[in-house]
């Protein structure tokens, strides 16, 4: 078999199977946010919590659930009178973290790590007061926040002080893998755990959304003309657990099995081909050989 360049197999890939863009991109696209139950009843929640100006929300979940996408979408949906501060350095000490804010709010500049703690803090105060007296909102989002050490946890706490007698004046939304739930559980963080009203935690996929969600994607990219063999979400489910991350690169090399083999009709050993292309340690479960591949 002949192959060109990548992007004319890519091309060939897609046209193959009447697609206009890769369905299965790892990349978190607002555009392809699957609606499961779960996902919609915490975006809810958690726009609930922001607009009710609460002091701190907790987002958890298993990597590859699509937390990231979530806050994408949250942040798409807030109104132009909040300030938004998103930080992905999470394992900043607490003097690093006010800095961090006073940078990103452009109150210091980047070179000035020399200001103290007083100074920063004063500077921040300000801030927060005229945001308020301009009707807006400072709401810091920190991705990865299981990373954060236990006392730049705790300083956030002492900045959520920051308050008038109606409103606080800063809201956090942390978002991070369960470990963040453990460590917000903590004896030294009781006081911290105490403000949290809203604390959500993501879930996979049950076997029928599974389904649900690659009919939707493909549906998204193009409307394809594709079959799947009997068994093959069921199957797929298994191999994924329902995570979503999975879910998209196993279904993108499956697809790309079945194109090698000329075949618009999507069968299970185009699935077992894939799964046994990557190593076990990506899975949730462990499953070996090609076609001859067992589920446990």
């Amino acid at each position: 078999m002949n192959f060109g360049t990548k992007e004319e197999e890519i091309f060939n890939y897609l046209t193959f199977f009447g697609l206009k863009e890769p369905p299965f991109s790892l990349t978190p696209d607002p555009a392809y946010f699957f609606p499961s139950s779960n996902h919609m009843k915490i975006i809810e929640i958690l726009k609930y919590g922001i607009f009710k100006k609460e002091g701190f929300i907790v987002l958890t979940g298993a990597p590859g659930l699509g937390k990231t996408l979530i806050i994408k979408l949250l942040l798409n949906f807030l109104p132009e009178d909040y300030q938004k501060v998103f930080l992905l350095t999470p394992t900043l000490s607490p003097q690093e973290i006010i800095s961090a804010l006073c940078r990103a709010l452009n109150l210091c500049l980047e070179e000035d790590f020399s200001l103290s703690k007083e100074t920063t803090l004063n500077l921040l105060y300000k801030a927060l007061k005229e945001l308020q007296q301009q009707g807006k909102t400072l709401i810091i989002i920190i991705d990865e926040a299981q990373n954060l050490p236990i006392e730049t946890l705790e300083e956030l706490r002492l900045l959520s002080n920051f308050e008038t007698e109606k409103n606080k004046l800063i809201q956090f939304f942390l978002v991070g893998q369960p470990l963040l739930t453990d460590k917000l559980r903590n004896d030294k963080l009781y006081q911290l755990s105490q403000r949290i009203t809203i604390w959500e935690n993501l879930t996979p996929f049950n076997l029928e959304e599974t389904g649900e969600y690659i009919r939707f994607r493909l549906a998204k990219a193009g409307h394809p003309v594709i079959i799947f063999e009997r068994g093959f979400e069921k199957l797929l489910y298994k191999m994924t657990q329902g995570i979503p991350r999975l879910i998209n690169k196993l279904m993108d090399r499956t697809l790309l099995v079945a194109y090698a083999e000329r075949s618009q009709k999507i069968k299970k050993k185009h699935l077992k081909i894939a799964r046994a292309s990557f190593p076990d340690e990506v899975f949730p479960i462990k499953t070996r050989t090609f076609l001859g591949i067992r589920i446990k």
